[in-house]
């Protein structure tokens, strides 16, 4: 018998040369692989808010301190425009490959998916969360012209004097808009909303007497408290501030809505389906830039607190958090076009 003609050794020869190909190109495939790893050129960050702000300076921080760990540069995309919603589109319309991210604060997104009822995208199921990089919270500031320095005493004040107390905010659907209307439907105070286009005018209003009451950024509280034009009687969150450690949260009044004991988020979102390993990668270099001496010591000058968790806690944190500012904003009855 012909052995060429032998099936079976025909097909144990094929085996064996497939083999051998094999392992002669798995060197050659594992160095194309080293050679480029995620990432492999410029990541974009889609900032959705105007340059100059405070998300806008932690991110442009953030991410040249990322930028050295990951070996490619990180690109601040400022996209502004309807309470960030334009800038997270962008994202969400991206490819999910770690090369597009979306830093925002997670109450925007919770927001605008109540606000807008033409929102061509679902935050929740659209992007995924990276890393939460600092959490913020709310100081209750109010003019030293103000007679009021308690929550309770506010809310009296209020009730006395209906639409005296008139609380400036960055317009429906925001912290202030959300403090407004939960201060007044379910405990009785009469405060008057005054929408805004920005937190700058809000502050300069505030200065000036136009208006008597807003919900601050630390930065700001730091900043003016020691003109004696105002007066913080209250902090969002589950603990003082560290610009203002003499002044109780809301709940240390005894104030234990859900909307007020938790702190803001700002985070990093990617693309829904974006690989694990890419987000890891990512978490990993942004942990490490909140972590640096200047990052630290930025987000403490304005008594902002850093974080830079993993993926999975940024996650589900995202989750437990977007929940509560929903229902917070469907509860002002506001929907926008």
């Amino acid at each position: 018998m012909n052995h060429a003609d032998n099936p079976d050794r025909r097909r144990f020869c094929l085996n064996a040369l497939g083999a051998a190909a094999g392992a002669a190109l798995a060197p050659r495939m594992a160095g194309a692989q080293a050679a480029d790893p995620f990432p492999g050129k410029p990541i974009r960050v889609v900032v959705p808010f105007p340059a100059g702000g405070f998300g806008d300076a932690l991110m442009r921080q953030v991410g040249s301190l990322a930028a050295e760990r990951l070996g490619q540069p990180m690109l601040i995309d400022n996209r502004p425009g309807v309470s960030g919603s334009l800038g997270a589109e962008i994202v969400v319309n991206a490819p999910p490959d770690g090369y597009t991210l979306l830093a925002t604060l997670t109450a925007s997104l919770a927001s605008s998916s109540v606000l807008y009822s033409k929102l061509r995208y679902d935050p929740a199921k659209d992007l995924v969360c990276v890393s939460e990089l600092a959490m913020l919270y709310g100081a209750w500031v109010v003019s030293s012209s103000l007679p009021v320095h308690n929550v309770r005493e506010l809310i009296d004040y209020s009730r006395a004097n209906p639409d005296k107390v008139s609380l400036g905010s960055l317009g429906y659907g925001s912290s202030g808009h959300i403090l407004q209307t939960l201060l007044n439907n379910k405990y009785g105070a009469r405060v008057l909303h005054v929408p805004y286009k920005g937190e700058a005018p809000i502050v300069q209003d505030l200065l000036g007497g136009q208006i008597n009451m807003a919900v601050l950024a630390g930065t700001h509280l730091q900043q003016h408290k020691p003109s004696g034009k105002l007066r913080c009687i209250g902090i969002q969150g589950v603990r003082r501030s560290p610009v203002a450690p003499d002044v109780p949260t809301v709940a240390e009044q005894g104030f234990h809505e859900e909307t007020w004991s938790r702190e803001s988020p700002f985070a990093v979102f990617a693309p829904r389906g974006t690989g694990a390993a890419v987000l890891q990668r990512l978490s990993d270099a942004f942990k490490a830039a909140v972590g640096a001496p200047g990052v630290v010591k930025f987000l403490q000058d304005g008594g902002i607190f850093g974080n830079g968790n993993s993926p999975a806690q940024a996650q589900a944190s995202f989750e437990q958090f977007y929940r509560v500012i929903r229902q917070s904003t469907a509860a002002t009855g506001v929907v926008l076009d």
